[in-house]
């Protein structure tokens, strides 16, 4: 008989998971940081995660999360789905190691994790060996997606960006100063709002002041969270912002003397594929 599995990879943002009950199927849900978020965001997942599968009993769930920083986060969050699939051998673990096995599978290798934060490790084949020192939105997340959208709104309102970019910028924040730093100071997830204006960025990437903007963020990122770790041989890029802008971190790579990898968006259905094979 067919085990049914369930594997997550679940960013601050968005989720994605996949199932193969009832044939391999993908789908999208709302993110959950259990160190950014309130209790309540991880019950909205799950919640949606339930109605989503329609109960589906499985046997086994991987959950490869954002913010599972420990093992006393992780708890927690296994507490939560316990409720809404008690039958399940339910296996919580960081997006860092989840990102690793999807981008080195068993081998040795270093990894970057650009999304709407940012991350680095080095992997030994099975376990997170060194890791950077993460900060968080307000503090780091170098060269991640709320990074960059910060630096893009304080260019913004500096007047420091040029008249092609900044006429989009204002339509996208649509309203003045005041307008804004109330929508980002009373919104539920702060560093995703910021994240946001990556859009921006994304149509002008062969400007040269927005390519000049990124670069400087990603070396940054590199400096501060790759360097440290001294890693021996190519840098594996998983994330959003890091396949997005994947020749400017090239760029930045290689500026630092740094060999690029593989360039993963979405590792959630590698680690499906990994996790039917061998489970």
């Amino acid at each position: 008989m067919p085990v049914n599995i369930l594997v997550g990879d679940i960013g601050s943002t968005k989720s994605t998971w996949w199932s193969n009950s009832e044939g391999n199927k993908e789908f999208h849900l709302t993110g959950y940081n259990p160190i950014t978020h309130e209790e309540e965001a991880g019950k909205r997942l799950f919640d949606q995660l339930w109605q989503v599968t329609e109960g589906d009993p499985f046997s086994k769930i991987w959950y490869y999360g954002t913010g599972i920083v420990d093992d006393k986060v992780a708890h927690q969050v296994r507490t939560i789905m316990m409720k809404y699939f008690p039958k399940a051998e339910i296996n919580v673990a960081s997006d860092l190691l989840g990102a690793a096995k999807a981008a080195c599978g068993d081998q040795e290798g270093n990894l970057a994790i650009l999304g709407t934060g940012s991350h680095a490790a080095v992997f030994d084949g099975q376990k997170i060996i060194r890791q950077a020192s993460s900060l968080g939105y307000i503090l780091g997340d170098e060269g991640g997606g709320s990074d960059i959208g910060k630096e893009l709104v304080k260019a913004y309102f500096y007047k420091q960006m040029p008249d092609t970019i900044s006429g989009d910028m204002k339509n996208f924040i649509d309203g003045d100063r005041s307008v804004f730093l109330q929508k980002l100071y009373h919104h539920p997830t702060p560093n995703q709002f910021l994240a946001e204006f990556v859009k921006i960025a994304v149509p002008h990437q062969h400007d040269p002041w927005i390519q000049n903007l990124i670069i400087a963020r990603f070396t940054l990122f590199i400096k501060n969270h790759i360097l440290p770790l001294h890693p021996n041989g190519p840098i594996q890029v998983v994330g959003s912002v890091g396949t997005i802008f994947a020749d400017l971190f090239r760029k930045a790579l290689e500026n630092n003397n740094l060999q690029p990898g593989t360039f993963i968006k979405d590792p959630a259905r590698r680690l499906f594929e990994m996790h039917l094979q061998h489970d």
